[in-house]
């Protein structure tokens, strides 16, 4: 490139590199719809899409939960298992963006305990805990404010159902 253009050679180096995305699921298997039960409508269907729509073999179905899992270190980020996702549950995350929760359910909390094992029951505890003030509860579910979580992971830690978890396994998990 030419000076002309704005861009030496040697100011090439100088960019910063976007962190390259990659996928995660927002299910955390604990339905047992799998084994014939109560099916979470807002979880993983296992229908396969994403794992279809995957050019990288990045993403596989975990037969024993039947919930797709993500391989973060074959996913090159590019989100075609994100827009195929029927379910709308596939989301693409940058390593700044660790803390996560693993449901997306948004039953009350006697229908999802009914549901699912792992669900997000509306409890409230993440919110009291967080030192950052950026958890809140929605639509019965509940939610990270990423412009302010410092990502300590007190909310995975004393989540009760294992409903939120850190993407990059840095919070040990219930």
């Amino acid at each position: 490139m030419s000076k002309a253009q704005g861009i030496s050679k040697k100011n090439m180096g100088a960019r910063r590199r976007t962190p390259r995305p990659s996928a995660f699921v927002r299910c955390g298997g604990g339905s047992p719809a799998c084994e014939g039960g109560i099916v979470c409508e807002d979880g993983c269907t296992a229908c396969g899409a994403c794992v279809e729509a995957c050019r990288f073999d990045a993403i596989h179905m975990n037969t024993k939960t039947g919930v797709a899992f993500v391989d973060r270190d074959a996913c090159a980020g590019c989100g075609l298992c994100a827009r195929q996702c029927p379910q709308g549950i596939i989301e693409m995350v940058t390593p700044d963006r660790t803390i996560r929760v693993r449901c997306a359910n948004t039953s009350v909390a006697k229908e999802s305990r009914q549901k699912c094992t792992t669900s997000c029951i509306n409890c409230g505890i993440c919110v009291r805990v967080c030192p950052a003030d950026a958890m809140r509860l929605e639509n019965n579910h509940a939610h990270v404010d990423y412009d302010a979580c410092i990502a300590c992971g007190m909310c995975a830690t004393k989540c009760p159902r294992g409903a939120i978890s850190d993407v990059f396994g840095i919070v040990a998990q219930n």
